[in-house]
């Protein structure tokens, strides 16, 4: 009887398993929609009311830097993050290797980069009391303008531009001749309303979805910096669940089936809203030339070395890592 006693409460305090999710992801849109996917099926693999999750957002529980610093003191549960937010907010500059400017060329190639290193980048989380569970995408960053098209690195000179709270976006301004004013995300629409700021630097849906665009009139496809998201856990929490719902948690056997599904939604997403926004006509889109592009990439190449100093000694061992992974994916197209 002793023991049908112990079976019943181990139950009840399994059932009574409640995660709470912070993200500054939009609701209603594709982040959201990935996310779902991803708790359906940790739902499902835990077994049925065994375990239950409460959505915070649209930064309900602050900018990505407050968040971080509450998963990692066990205050959060789950983050939908970028890696840009995690490297800022565990003071890892090494995570920003992957946001480097101008370092990818193609979905296809970012892809097979993250997925490849991802146990190298779930290790070094860990350390740092973070859980890896999912690669997600925030998608290209295209610059944002309200008074004037960006079509040249010396278009951004004398603007005021929102930059991401990380020393890279800071610099890429600083660099371009623009004025970076870092600021979390939570902040930004009335700052573009009250045109604190002129513009910003942020992927298409994202920009939408959190109602920046329709602040700006101007709209060019830079795509400057790829920015990956994650999908992370409390490792304070997470080691204090039982081991099954630790297993559910981490989804591995459906890790990619999860990661492919929410990459194809906010990619397919990107080229709907596109096309709904020129339609409209209220903000114009601008798709540079390859040789506007490389002027871009011009203006940064010389400041390569300051942007790797920024991820210190184990940012450049981990930047070796990605490089080689990108010519290993570079030949294997040839």
């Amino acid at each position: 009887m002793r023991w049908l006693r112990v079976g019943l409460l181990a139950g009840l305090l399994l059932a009574q398993v409640k995660l709470r999710v912070g993200s500054t992801i939009p609701y209603d849109s594709p982040w959201e929609e990935a996310l779902d996917t991803y708790l359906k099926a940790v739902e499902e693999a835990a077994g049925k009311g065994q375990v239950t999750f409460r959505k915070y957002l649209s930064g309900q529980l602050g900018g990505e830097v407050e968040m971080v610093r509450s998963l990692r003191m066990g205050t959060l549960d789950i983050g939908v993050l970028s890696v840009g937010g995690l490297a800022e907010g565990l003071s890892m500059p090494e995570l920003l290797v992957l946001e480097m400017p101008f370092l990818f060329e193609s979905d296809e190639e970012v892809d097979y980069v993250m997925d490849a290193l991802f146990p190298e980048f779930s290790r070094r989380l860990e350390e740092k009391g973070i859980v890896l569970v999912l690669w997600g995408v925030n998608g290209w960053r295209n610059f944002g303008c309200a008074s004037r098209p960006i079509l040249t690195p010396a278009d951004l000179k004398g603007l005021k531009m929102r930059a991401q709270e990380t020393p890279l976006y800071i610099e890429l301004y600083k660099l371009l001749g623009a004025t970076p004013v870092p600021m979390p995300t939570p902040d930004v629409l009335m700052a573009l309303k009250n045109r604190m700021v002129d513009g910003f630097d942020q992927t298409v849906v994202f920009a939408v979805s959190a109602g920046w665009m329709g602040q700006i009139k101007h709209y060019t496809l830079s795509r400057h910096v790829f920015q990956p998201g994650a999908i992370v856990i409390s490792k304070k929490v997470f080691d204090k669940l039982p081991p099954q719902l630790q297993k559910a948690l981490r989804v591995e056997e459906k890790r990619a089936s999860i990661q492919a599904a929410g990459r194809k939604l906010v990619r397919d997403e990107e080229q709907s809203i596109l096309a709904g926004v020129e339609k409209e006509g209220g903000v114009k889109i601008y798709r540079l030339t390859p040789q506007q592009r490389e002027a871009f990439r011009k203006a940064v190449e010389g400041a390569r070395a300051r942007f790797e100093a920024h991820l210190g000694p184990a940012g450049k061992a981990l930047l070796a890592q990605v490089q080689a992974k990108i010519a290993e994916y570079r030949r294997t197209r040839k």
